[in-house]
């Protein structure tokens, strides 16, 4: 029996593909079809389903969000100043899930580098069908699921052989949250093509305080000889839902970078699936998670080893503080023929308050015999000696704190190579760690 907050999805999406069938491709009716068939099949995952055993989405089946179309491109203006990167690089601005030119810059784009809307560029046929719903499959999730049932909008990205872009191609997602119950769905696609070299940030703000929910897919593929970074800040407003999926697969020699960045919203889940295609790929992926209040804030990781002779290093690190809660789920696979794998992953947490709570789960999966694998987690509290000698020195308690805090986050904040990023989480940080006026629940 359908529940009634899951029926509020179907009826949305089944309404969304019969409005959208007319001009449509075959095959993207035939993803979106599929999409409100998984969604249907498996419904919204509970706790006891293992993926999802620590976090609760009943909030999203609460409440009847739904795609809102109504943009005030003025009322946004300051927004976008104030939270894109500077730099002259191509920017896409999107405000509850939907593209809005005025707002983007996409002059003076490098040869061999396309940055269109996701629904122009379907609509111009410029994305191939076979870069769609195959990375991100919607039979991986109720919420990949719901996305292809809800595709249309987002982002395309294109790096044609060759090209190395020398600038980073910022995607920013402002939602307004007041009084809208909006849904935002965005479709990302990227390729880079053999030896190109792209560094793309998605930059996901609540740019008024407020609910909404965003239900974010990006699918990657990247080249023989390829280099993908990809950076995503994740500041939603506080009262916001957010569960985002990146999905890349790696050619053979390709170099493959994921920092992810969570700070806001009260329910936000953040997942990144890499897949080794080919022999000799490395992968790295970063993360840092900071919670405050009632906030939880959920990373689930898959490195999907197929082939010999690839590499992974993967750091999560969790600051929780008042009633907050963290959670990491890491899975490394070495399937049967992938020799000489060589694979690293640590997930550490601070607690800052007694209320905070953590949980992290790394798992590693073996089933060749010649790798170099190791897994590690910790949970615990500031080092008491190192408090102690601050404090013995002058330092008040909440400045030594702080500084203890910023130090253990700046191992992931420093690995961001970009600047500008940096300095906006060092300033996302800063707001939330003791010390500061946000920074104690």
């Amino acid at each position: 029996m359908t529940d009634g907050g899951l029926r509020h999805y179907l009826d949305l999406a089944e309404r969304f593909q019969a409005e959208r069938a007319v001009g449509a491709p075959a095959w993207l009716r035939a993803l979106r079809q599929d999409g409100i068939a998984q969604l249907a099949r498996q419904g919204f995952p509970t706790s006891a389903h293992e993926d999802w055993k620590y976090t609760n989405v009943a909030p999203v089946r609460e409440q009847t969000f739904a795609p809102v179309h109504t943009v005030h491109e003025a009322s946004m203006t300051e927004a976008v100043a104030r939270l894109s990167l500077p730099g002259p690089g191509p920017r896409l601005v999107f405000v509850d899930g939907w593209f809005v030119r005025e707002l983007s810059r996409l002059d003076g784009l490098p040869e061999g580098l396309t940055v269109r809307g996701l629904r122009e560029a379907l609509q111009e046929g410029l994305v191939p069908e076979d870069l769609v719903g195959q990375r991100a499959r919607a039979d991986a999730s109720a919420f990949t699921a719901l996305n292809a049932a809800l595709l249309e909008e987002g982002a395309w990205v294109d790096v044609a052989p060759g090209t190395v872009c020398a600038e980073p191609v910022q995607l920013l997602f402002l939602s307004r949250g007041v009084g809208t119950l909006a849904l935002a769905s965005p479709r990302v696609v990227v390729r880079v093509a053999e030896r190109g070299e792209l560094t793309l940030v998605e930059s996901y703000v609540g740019a008024q305080p407020g609910l909404s929910f965003t239900n974010t897919v990006t699918e990657a593929t990247i080249g023989d000889g390829a280099r993908f970074t990809h950076l995503k800040q994740q500041a939603e407003a506080d009262e916001a839902l957010h569960i985002g999926g990146l999905h890349a697969a790696l050619g053979r020699e390709s170099h493959f970078a994921s920092h992810v960045l969570s700070f806001g919203g009260t329910l936000a889940r953040s997942e990144v699936h890499t897949f080794f295609g080919a022999e000799g790929g490395e992968a790295t992926l970063n993360g840092l998670y900071v919670g405050q209040g009632a906030q939880h804030l959920d990373h689930w990781t898959n490195l999907d080893h197929a082939h010999p002779r690839c590499t992974s290093r993967e750091l999560y690190k969790g600051v929780l503080d008042g009633q907050s809660r963290g959670t990491f789920h890491g899975k490394v696979m070495v399937r049967l023929d992938a020799q000489r794998t060589d694979a690293r992953q640590a997930c550490r947490n601070l607690l800052l308050s007694e209320k905070a709570s953590a949980e992290a789960r790394p798992q590693l999966e073996i089933l060749a015999d010649d790798v170099k694998c190791a897994h590690g987690a910790t949970v615990g509290r500031l080092d008491a000696q190192a408090l102690f000698y601050l404090r013995s020195r002058g330092i008040p308690r909440d400045e030594a704190e702080r500084l203890l805090t910023l130090a253990f986050a700046q191992e992931v904040v420093a690995a961001l190579p970009l600047a500008p990023l940096r300095a906006q989480a060092e300033a996302w940080l800063a707001r939330k760690l003791p010390g500061t006026q946000e920074g104690r629940s």
